[in-house]
């Protein structure tokens, strides 16, 4: 090695090294910093949660109780064969619109007929001997009234083989619309049941029935026991319903409501209909009670089995001076409201109503009170209802603003 490069190699060495001492001060420097933010934000008092201030109001309130449940129609009727046989047609879709005496369905009807044939042929004979007897003159009374009696029995025959030779043919007891068809041809039907029209059960066999229009249900192939044929009304609907023991006493029949079906903003006026007074429960859950409010709103398209919201109005209070709940401060027996400038006036509370509280004494109208940014503040409710149980607004679950 030359003696210039021997000179080189300790001054490369003593460079490094000082870059090395550089950069641990600003690593240090850099950990000093963050430990400092760290202290300081440790130490440092946590804001004040904002506030508003609203005004204490005098308006008419109500007192509400909500229910949920599933949407069904008023009246539908269970068609089922009388008679047994085996299904030849099947004349009716899932949507179809039908009137009272359309035929559904049929069966096969040839042994039917043949019976027919058979009691006309009985009731014939029947009649011949009763002219028989009578043209004989040894013929006693008795002999006559037991010759009457055969035909007055063929007669029945005979009307029992038409009856059960028009049961062949399936028609529908009502006008409607066709919700389920639960037979093909070619299925064995028992004929244990006939047609059965009225009111619909709470439970509902064809859940997403959209009526009038866009109607769709379900068709089960080679079902032989239960409805074989559904027909619905579209113009009548009910809401089928539960509520808790804590707002049983309030709900009665004839009381108004609003049903909102979940997932849409269609609003639709309503009656409460029945309330049923045995509870029922199951598996350790709280106990309720049925609910039937009747849809009394027409011209609205409902979707059956679906389920729905329904606000009832128990009671109407009118000018009534409240505040927001939020504002009110609980201390063992004593309740207060913060006031602007940070002041606390201590109240007497009344009734509650939905998200607000009635002020009997402490306060005015038009007074100021603080309640936190944070908390939705409910507005006075205006009735949900204008003449003749009409809705006064297209949203009643929509929140006035403040």
């Amino acid at each position: 090695m030359s003696e210039h490069a021997r000179r080189d190699v300790p001054r490369r060495v003593r460079w490094t090294r000082g870059r090395v001492a550089l950069l641990a001060a600003a690593v240090l420097a850099v950990i000093a910093l963050v430990a400092g933010l760290v202290l300081m934000n440790a130490l440092r008092t946590p804001p004040a949660p904002a506030t508003e201030v609203v005004r204490v109001t005098r308006a008419d309130q109500t007192t509400t109780v909500t229910l949920s449940g599933t949407l069904s129609p008023q009246t539908q009727a269970n068609a089922s064969f009388a008679v047994p046989g085996t299904v030849r047609t099947i004349d009716v879709k899932i949507g179809q619109q039908v009137a009272a005496g359309a035929t559904l369905a049929t069966v096969d009807d040839r042994d039917l007929g043949n019976a027919v044939a058979l009691a006309e042929a009985n009731l014939t004979a029947a009649r011949a001997q009763v002219q028989t007897i009578r043209d004989t003159s040894s013929a006693t009374s008795a002999q006559i009234a037991a010759a009457n009696a055969q035909v007055e029995a063929m007669q029945a025959s005979l009307d029992n083989a038409r009856k059960r030779l028009a049961d062949a043919t399936l028609t529908s007891p009502i006008d409607g619309v066709v919700a389920q068809v639960s037979i093909e041809v070619g299925d064995q039907v028992s004929g244990a049941a006939g047609s059965l029209a009225g009111t619909a059960s709470g439970s509902n066999p064809f859940g997403g029935l959209g009526l009038p229009t866009g109607v769709t249900g379900q068709a089960a192939s080679g079902t032989t026991t239960g409805a074989q044929v559904v027909v619905v009304s579209p113009d009548a609907w009910k809401l089928d319903a539960t509520i808790g023991t804590v707002d049983l006493p309030g709900l009665r029949t004839g009381q108004l409501a609003v049903v909102t079906p979940t997932g849409t903003d269609t609003h639709v006026t309503a009656v409460v209909d029945t309330v049923g007074v045995v509870a029922t429960s199951s598996g350790g859950a709280a106990a309720t009670f049925p609910v039937t409010l009747k849809i009394t709103q027409a011209g609205v398209q409902l979707f059956s089995g679906s389920d729905a919201d329904a606000i009832v109005t128990t009671d109407t209070v009118e000018d009534v001076l409240t505040i927001p709940n939020e504002a009110v401060t609980y201390a063992d027996t004593v309740t207060t409201v913060t006031r602007p400038g940070g002041t606390t006036t201590e109240v007497a509370l009344g009734r509650r109503f939905a998200g607000r509280v009635e002020v009997t004494a402490g306060l005015a109208e038009g007074d100021e009170v603080v309640v936190p940014v944070g908390v939705a503040v409910t507005a006075p409710a205006r009735p949900q209802f204008g003449p003749n149980g009409t809705l006064a607004s297209p949203d009643p679950t929509a929140t006035p603003s403040r």
